[in-house]
């Protein structure tokens, strides 16, 4: 029992050690407290506190622990009086700190949860200087749309009915159907809208916005352009390949451009898991391996074309609107033109038949793939099959690239054009491989 309990002892010493010299290194200012030796300290009473408890001399704990308490709070309340900092993280480290040895001693919890919150502790504090720097440089504007989109996904989503409602839940129109001898038939059945599962969509669009927004932040260096290329693939490959297209006509970087623009797709493929994943888990794996694969093959297209030539340096993208972070009325238009496409398509489905809902999807594919992607992982295991989902996916993509091609050819260089399509055809090719092995 000695030897356990002296292992507790030091391991309390080592966390707060260790807590102590992230705390040292990490530019103190004047009201923030000490370092290694302090924190072991800390970490040590802690631990004392718990010898106190576990054999039955609760007073002395509880007489500890207050004065622990009140010099912690005394402290803080002098150092704040003259630094007029009011700032809490090295308070709160030191408390949790102290907690961390008490319940090292008390064994309520399992080791491996207190290594845990030692681990998250360290990392919140080793944040610091990356965390000042983002918040130094958000605009009330910019604070403003953080505050949007919690109300768009912590507010809206949870209230919303997670039901589907049919074409016979619409109020009136059976029985108006039925006084003009009009029989629904097949479909009486037809899935309209999912209020939750749209309203998903939403937050998933939105929120690639405000991730691909805070990554550039975090990351700097926002004005590279092979990153930037690839940060507004999250928010539309699309658009990103015309825009580039038509730079190739303004410049003789012509690969490096293609380069991007591939890049920028590569971006829009980490997209699908996060809009198919949280649909569809089980379908999103089975499809992963043609995802990774369309991944690595763009990887190395654009490695290939950004090596070819360096980027010209007296070019810049254009700056986003302070502020803009992300745009609620095209989610929203995107949402109704899921719903449109859901429908089309599952009419299709009923009309035609397996055939009539792959046209359909390839046609929608002009506009883009994730509306598709978001109703075929609706579907997928449900009105169709995996594997025919799959098929439909590839069908859908390699249009979508064609298209992104077309466009390039219409508004750009022809040679950017060219490479763009045999880089499109690539992928869509090796996004194929996969269907071999199913």
């Amino acid at each position: 029992m000695f030897t356990g309990l002296l292992a507790k002892l030091i391991l309390a010493i080592v966390f707060g050690a260790t807590i102590g010299l992230e705390r040292a290194g990490s530019n103190q200012g004047p009201s923030e407290i000490g370092g290694i030796r302090t924190f072991s300290l800390i970490a040590l009473i802690g631990a004392l506190v718990g010898i106190f408890f576990t054999n039955n001399f609760s007073s002395l704990g509880l007489l500890t622990a207050a004065g622990f308490l009140i010099l912690l709070i005394s402290y803080y309340v002098i150092s704040t009086s003259h630094t007029k900092d009011f700032g809490l993280t090295s308070e709160m480290s030191v408390v949790i700190t102290f907690l961390i040895g008490l319940l090292l001693v008390l064994d309520i919890i399992p080791l491996q949860i207190i290594i845990v919150i030692f681990v998250i502790l360290m990392l919140i504090l080793s944040l610091k200087s990356k965390t000042n720097q983002f918040v130094n440089g958000i605009s009330r504007s910019e604070l403003q749309s953080f505050i949007s989109y919690a109300i768009i996904a912590l507010v809206v989503y949870p209230f919303l009915p997670d039901i589907s409602y049919k074409l016979k839940d619409l109020p009136f129109l059976p029985e108006l159907l039925q006084s003009f001898n009009v029989d629904l038939g097949r479909f009486n059945t037809l899935d309209l809208i999912n209020p939750r599962k749209i309203w998903m969509v939403v937050v998933l669009i939105t929120g690639i916005d405000v991730f691909g927004y805070v990554l550039g932040r975090v990351v700097g260096n926002k004005n590279g352009f092979a990153l930037t290329s690839f940060m507004a693939g999250f928010v539309s490959s699309t658009s990103t390949t015309q825009s580039l297209a038509q730079k190739s006509k303004k410049t003789n970087f012509v690969n490096h451009l293609v380069g991007a623009a591939v890049l920028a797709n590569l971006a829009s493929f980490f997209q699908i898991f996060l809009l198919v994943g949280p649909l569809n888990p089980k379908w999103l794996v089975f499809i992963s391996p043609s995802i990774v694969l369309m991944i690595l093959t763009a990887g190395l297209i654009s490695v290939i074309f950004l090596k070819k030539k360096e980027p010209d340096k007296k070019e810049k993208e254009k700056e986003t609107k302070p502020g803009q972070i992300f745009s609620l009325m095209p989610a929203l238009k995107f949402a109704c033109l899921l719903i449109v496409i859901k429908i089309v398509t599952k009419v299709c489905l009923i009309l035609f038949g397996q055939s009539g809902f792959v046209i359909s999807s390839i046609i929608a594919s002009f506009a883009g793939i994730d509306a598709i992607l978001v109703n075929l992982a609706d579907m997928a295991g449900n009105t169709i099959t995996f594997r025919f989902a799959f098929i439909t996916f590839l069908l859908v993509n390699a249009t979508n690239l064609l298209s992104k091609t077309i466009y390039s050819y219409l508004q750009g260089n022809k040679n950017f054009a060219l490479k763009f399509l045999v880089s499109a055809l690539l992928i869509a090719a090796m996004s194929a491989i996969w269907l071999i092995f199913i």
